[in-house]
């Protein structure tokens, strides 16, 4: 109940603070008139967090959206709430939102459907890092600590403290602070929180630098394999631009079968390397998510059995109805 506050509070809060979202580039509204359905290109703004593993910036600097007829602008948001608030305020078309944030903001009405996926977890592609010297060995050692993550309306709040109650038998005291994913890691190295969620970038850099280290991965210990994030937009965008939509599926499963191939490593590395800050030869060394476009139900569903466990999602609900059958992978 109090991650389903927490998400509540944290969507409710972003939906005020749209104005909030902005783009890296000029773009213009998107609409069919002139655009995919007629032979052209459709602009999409679509928004970003800047990710070492984030497939969309792949796929737009390989030139695979605009392969399949598609104009990317970035929007940049710190949170995957900021995305539904932009994307609800008009300053995007299409949001990349952590799976929680996005369904406990359609299960309490903001009217979304979510068009692909970017990739499943894996058991090394995240972790909870902590500094070496503060004696915390595993989930239990959280009690009490001050974690931070990048949305306190994320998938990870609720991961965690499932992650705490199991290893101590005992409901979470741990405190959460939202920080950008830029700072969590030097946050932890200098003692400013005691623990935090990050990708495997930043789990590779702390380990390296010698400062500390990751404790596990709460999300693929216990559910499995879960969407990393998830792409949507609204249900009026999604009427009027169809093939849009699908167009977009589909290039980003197109990036996500290139991101597999060894041989694209080099390129790959390049490209996320010039968005998320991080250099191209330590990306080499991080363990990286198992990257889709269409998504795979069964770890869509994973996740949505862990968070109706844990009372963020309601019995009854049914997230599937959000999912297109043009999205599901086959």
């Amino acid at each position: 109940m109090l991650s389903r506050l927490r998400a509540t509070a944290a969507i409710s809060t972003a939906l005020l603070i749209a104005a909030g979202a902005s783009a890296c580039t000029s773009a213009s509204p998107s609409a069919e008139a002139g655009g995919a359905e007629s032979g052209g290109t459709t602009t999409l703004r679509v928004t970003s967090l800047s990710l070492c593993n984030e497939l969309s910036l792949y796929a737009l600097d390989k030139g695979i959206f605009s392969k399949h007829g598609i104009d990317v602008k970035l929007v940049n948001v710190q949170s995957g709430s900021a995305g539904i608030a932009a994307l609800q305020g008009g300053s995007t078309d299409v949001a990349f939102v952590s799976p929680q944030a996005l369904l406990t903001a359609i299960q309490e009405g903001v009217d979304m459907k979510i068009i692909s996926d970017g990739g499943e977890t894996t058991k090394d592609s995240q972790g909870i890092i902590v500094n070496n010297s503060s004696g915390i060995a595993g989930p239990a050692d959280l009690q009490g600590k001050t974690i931070a993550v990048n949305d306190l309306g994320g998938t990870i709040v609720t991961l965690i403290e499932a992650w705490i109650q199991a290893a101590t038998g005992q409901k979470s005291t741990a405190k959460f602070v939202a920080l950008g994913f830029a700072d969590i890691e030097p946050a932890v190295e200098n003692g400013k929180v005691d623990a935090g969620a990050v990708t495997a970038a930043s789990v590779q850099k702390i380990t390296a630098s010698g400062k500390g280290k990751s404790i596990g991965n709460p999300t693929f210990e216990q559910v499995g394999a879960t969407p990393n994030a998830l792409y949507a937009v609204t249900s009026s965008w999604l009427s009027k631009n169809p093939k849009a939509a699908e167009k977009f599926v589909a290039a980003m499963q197109e990036a996500a079968d290139a991101a597999k191939q060894p041989a694209n490593n080099t390129e790959k590395f390049a490209i996320l390397s010039k968005y998320c800050k991080t250099p191209a030869e330590t990306l080499t060394q991080v363990a990286e998510i198992a990257y889709s476009g269409y998504i795979d139900m069964k770890a869509f569903d994973n996740a949505v059995q862990q968070f109706k466990k844990a009372g963020v999602l309601k019995p009854e609900f049914d997230a599937a109805a959000a999912v297109p059958e043009f999205a599901r992978a086959k």
